[in-house]
């Protein structure tokens, strides 16, 4: 990329991201790039397409502000600061859902949206994920989680009909789910 960074100013600090207005430079000849930008800093993410030993997809149903109603999706969240990804996907999977996985693999990792965003989304698959006996199922203060399983063809089903919102949901059981064909 022909530009860097040359000033950055916090215009909001919340919880969860920092709002940035950046105002930028072109690397070739140091001039300034016209308009400032804008973009929001937070912490990157995990997404598990998780499945247990008989091949039930695991999901959580929980409100969601943005778009002000119930959504289905895969267990997921924030990456503790210095904690490595493929941690923080068991960590959300067993908070989430009460789960644990049998085996953890890498999926992918991609940007939710560059145009504005400075994190990624870490993808993983869990199989053979069971109930322990030591269940730590403790979402955090302000989630409402329903934990959901379904039968792949019932999850499909549930794809077709639009029941899955979350777009980076979505793309964790695509994703995914081409480990699957290759077994």
């Amino acid at each position: 990329m022909d530009w860097s960074i040359e000033h950055k100013k916090i215009l909001a600090q919340t919880p969860v991201f920092q709002l940035e207005e950046v105002s930028l430079i072109q690397n070739a000849d140091r001039k300034p790039v016209a308009l400032p930008y804008y973009r929001i800093h937070t912490r990157s993410w995990v997404n598990v397409f998780a499945l247990t030993k008989d091949s039930k997809a695991i999901l959580v149903r929980q409100p969601r502000v943005g778009m002000m109603q119930m959504t289905l999706e895969v267990p997921g969240g924030g990456i503790d600061t210095d904690e490595d990804p493929a941690a923080a996907a068991a960590r959300e999977l067993e908070e989430e859902t009460g789960y644990r996985a049998g085996s953890l693999e890498f999926v992918g990792v991609v940007s939710p949206n560059p145009a504005i965003m400075t994190n990624r989304l870490h993808m993983f698959l869990a199989r053979d994920c069971y109930m322990p006996p030591d269940r730590q199922h403790f979402p955090d203060l302000t989630e409402r989680i329903e934990v959901r399983t379904l039968s792949l063809a019932e999850l499909d089903a549930t794809i077709k009909e639009g029941g899955i919102h979350n777009a980076l949901a979505a793309l964790t059981i695509l994703m995914s789910r081409r480990f699957l064909l290759n077994d």
